[in-house]
């Protein structure tokens, strides 16, 4: 028998909902609001499971462990992601497969798993080499060097390699325009908690302060939580100058994010 057209008209609406419901996920919890992205990312999983298009679930699930991580819950996020790489079809895409090993490797690190985060981002590397991301489905489009980069230097900063981590952002950061923003925000925190981690209280709010700035610039809500956790890693030194500045800045940055969501 041949086809029924209307049943391939509705696999194909079923599987743009899914899609358009990850990125409306992505830019609700890009907002602030994750309660809106959880109920956005549901939808795009079931409609993966009616399509049979492991692909959509996959990417919902990767873009979903972005909500714990911003709480510096790092082995919910890791689990998520587990999940999203186990959910991939065999033929998945490069830039895809690229995506979801290199967050791994980000998460591994920060869990203190530098075997797991090694081993990711050999798999991360290997697919990007051959990706394409302007071929891609929609979800991956935005995986160029830029971003690739700001995962890998993520991954160094946690394993404490931070020579090589502030190398390779100090490039990155050269080469970032305007639409790029936002990836500095990330790029800087990550630097930022990399001092803490190390015990350089006063460059861990120097750098902080350059990333909420640009926060503020971009409107970058969802990063905002991220700030937090330095905060109060920070507070203890709040006598020292760079780090009063930086605290006064935070709770500047919070007060003007709340205004702009409430109007």
């Amino acid at each position: 028998m041949p086809p029924d057209p209307r049943s391939e008209l509705r696999d194909r609406l079923i599987v743009a909902i899914g899609e358009s419901s990850v990125l409306a996920g992505w830019l609700a919890s890009d907002m602030g609001d994750t309660s809106t992205a959880r109920n956005f990312y549901d939808t795009a999983e079931r409609a993966a499971k009616e399509a049979d298009d492991p692909g959509i679930a996959a990417c919902a699930l990767a873009y979903r462990s972005y909500i714990p991580t911003a709480k510096g819950a790092h082995g919910r996020a890791r689990s998520l992601l587990t999940e999203a790489l186990n959910a991939l079809p065999r033929k998945a895409t490069p830039a895809t497969v690229a995506w979801l090993a290199a967050r791994h490797a980000e998460e591994s690190a920060a869990l203190g798993d530098p075997a797991s985060a090694v081993k990711s981002w050999n798999r991360a590397e290997e697919a990007f080499s051959v990706a394409d991301p302007d071929e891609d489905r929609v979800w991956t489009r935005f995986m160029d060097q830029n971003r690739f980069d700001s995962y890998h230097i993520a991954t160094l900063a946690s394993m404490s390699k931070l020579d090589e981590a502030q190398e390779l952002a100090a490039a990155v950061l050269a080469r970032l325009e305007h639409p790029d923003r936002k990836k500095a925000v990330i790029i800087l925190e990550d630097i930022a908690e990399a001092h803490l981690t190390r015990g350089s209280v006063n460059d861990a709010a120097k750098v902080g302060r350059q990333a909420l700035a640009v926060l503020r610039e971009t409107d970058f809500a969802m990063w905002l939580p991220k700030f937090e956790a330095l905060a109060q890693g920070l507070k203890r030194w709040a006598r020292h100058e760079p780090v009063r500045a930086f605290l006064e800045d935070y709770a500047l940055t919070k007060r003007q994010l709340g205004t702009l969501r409430q109007a």
